[in-house]
């Protein structure tokens, strides 16, 4: 066969075997095949995959433009792999269309050096300008929304990441991905050293309650003092941690002052300023409301869904944040599954598995939903799982569709009754908007039969001091209770209800209206004051951006009952 087929051969050959690499790096990435999927690096690499095939079938009859069009597919993949997380098999298959393109281009360099050199020069100059282009497109719509933290990334030492929450006036845990050294130590080696923050004094050391096999411990610190401060690392054979060490304060017992910060939904591995906010108000606990990451991973995938998490809790204002302020987390459906995942999602098992080795959570009281609560001072925190339990918000609505599930929903009602008689406030917090009147969204609107039901319930009980915590809306709003009038004949509840968000996303709103306003964007926050002067309870919400600048405000009394 003559060089000039053979080349041709190969070149072909080559370029189906890179545009076959990008589609089984999709299919890896979003389970299925689609040219408009999420996450969006599948849609893309699909995309750049049909442009490789069409380099190939190009090849017999033209080798400028196959060689072309497969050195654009390879360059496509490698703007991907920088803007997104793509498998390793993306590198592979961007070098075998680069090598499939040259070799095509190399008999039409020698046959017509000066035509075929004009035309890469303009083909050069259009990829760069589309690459700037796509790149500007991505930052718009996928990009960071506010400046980055000037923190920096930290050597690791003995562990990788770590984070705090379980918080009670004596005792809170702690969870962290052990680093090599540590890894390999003697599990009896392992210990999480507390001190006291004022002189730092050692006043405990605890084993790890347990070691999953991907190295993430967990431990439990007990036996403090309430309202103290403590200073806690993660220790091999007595010596601490050099970068990740954490401070907190335990609960307060009886009435007492405090403030809560709360948000939701940062991109994966976000490490906007607005973390850096958070951090210096310095909270007694930040309330995460969902959407940790956005790697919308709707595959039984535990390896991807512990990187995802991985890559945010590494995030230097992330992993700063989370040594100064314990966390209390539910999620939502970026963080469980794919967008709007529900509990037929193919994550669900993964999901449960992994939140319950990496989070610090408190005691959990089913083996499936993620539902959980806990009193700080006089106030009792509810956290509902609206995803693993959720039917498809597309379900015709009626009685037998819930988004909470029945056990938990039955949960959920006893925690209310439960608290109204023995906490001064109950703050809900639910993932997804709650005043809504669409039908098929993908919030309480969708589910408006079980809403007046628990609606109806909270009325009939007499709860009345009660207070929601919301994400989901990339957006800060607050209503007074004004709108929130879903019970039978409009009787209520009335509570206020407050969103916060988003974190790090694009701005929208969803739900409403709002009697206070809704401020759609990114690089937002909430911040949850509580004034517990014994007779009364004053809640402050005050929603803020990434400068620290106060952009809603919305401030509400209850009387305590002695």
């Amino acid at each position: 066969m003559p060089t000039r087929s053979w080349r041709r051969a190969g070149a072909a050959l080559l370029t189906l075997a890179g545009a076959a690499a990008l589609a089984f790096a999709a299919f890896d990435r979003a389970g299925e095949f689609a040219l408009i999927e999420r996450p969006w690096e599948a849609s893309a690499l699909n995309w750049a995959a049909l442009l490789g095939l069409a380099g190939a079938v190009l090849t017999p009859r033209s080798g400028l433009a196959a060689g072309l069009i497969a050195l654009a597919a390879a360059w496509a993949a490698l703007v991907i792999s920088r803007l997104g997380e793509v498998p390793n098999l993306v590198l592979v298959g961007a070098a075998l269309l680069a090598l499939a393109g040259l070799l095509a281009l190399a008999g039409s360099l020698r046959r017509r050096p000066r035509r075929t050199l004009l035309v890469l020069a303009l083909g050069g100059s259009s990829v760069a300008l589309l690459t700037v282009a796509g790149i500007r497109i991505h930052g718009v719509y996928l990009g960071p929304t506010h400046p980055s933290s000037p923190l920096r990334p930290q050597p690791v030492d003995l562990v990788e990441w770590a984070w705090a929450g379980a918080v009670t006036p004596t005792s809170f845990a702690v969870t962290a991905q052990l680093a090599e050294p540590a890894r390999a130590a003697d599990p009896s080696a392992l210990a999480l050293v507390v001190r006291a923050a004022s002189d730092g004094a050692v006043v405990g050391r605890f084993a790890p309650a347990r070691i999953s096999p991907a190295g993430v411990a967990r431990f439990e610190a007990a036996g403090l003092e309430p309202g103290a401060r403590y200073r806690w690392a993660v220790a091999v054979d007595g010596r601490e941690d050099w970068y990740r060490t954490g401070t907190l304060r335990t609960f307060p017992v009886g009435p007492a002052g405090f403030t809560i910060a709360f948000g939701a939904c940062a991109s994966t591995g976000s490490n906007g300023q607005v973390f850096d906010r958070i951090r210096e108000a310095e909270p007694l606990l930040f309330i995460h409301t969902g959407d940790f990451h956005y790697a919308d991973i709707d595959a039984n995938d535990p390896a991807a869904i512990r990187r995802a998490y991985a890559r945010s809790l590494q995030a230097p204002a992330q992993q700063a944040l989370w040594l100064t302020a314990p966390v209390a987390y539910t999620w939502d459906d970026h963080d469980y599954g794919g967008n709007d995942a529900d509990r037929t999602t193919a994550s669900r098992d993964a999901a449960r598995s992994i939140y319950r080795e990496i989070v610090p959570h408190y005691p959990l009281p089913f083996d499936g939903p993620i539902a959980q609560a806990f009193t700080v001072g006089r106030v009792r925190v509810i956290l509902t799982d609206s995803r693993s339990e959720r039917a498809p918000s597309s379900a015709p609505d009626g009685p037998g569709k819930s988004m909470l599930g029945d056990v938990q929903l039955a949960w959920l009602f006893d925690e209310l009754l439960r608290a109204r008689d023995t906490a001064a406030l109950i703050v809900w917090v639910n993932s997804v908007p709650w005043i809504s009147s669409s039908a098929g969204g993908d919030d309480w609107g969708a589910y408006a039969e079980e809403r007046r039901q628990i609606a109806d319930f909270i009325v009939e009980h007499g709860i009345r001091n009660l207070v929601m915590l919301s994400g989901d809306a990339h957006m800060l709003a607050a209503d007074s209770g004004a709108n929130n009038r879903f019970a039978a004949g409009g009787a209520g509840p009335g509570f206020p209800v407050y969103h916060a968000g988003a974190l790090d996303r694009r701005g929208s709103v969803k739900g409403g209206p709002y009697s206070e306003g809704a401020r759609p964007g990114g690089g937002q926050f909430g911040l949850l004051a509580v004034d517990d002067r014994g007779d009364a309870i004053e809640v402050t919400f005050s929603g803020r951006n990434w400068r620290g600048e106060e952009l809603i405000r919305h401030a509400v009394t209850f009387a305590v009952e002695p």
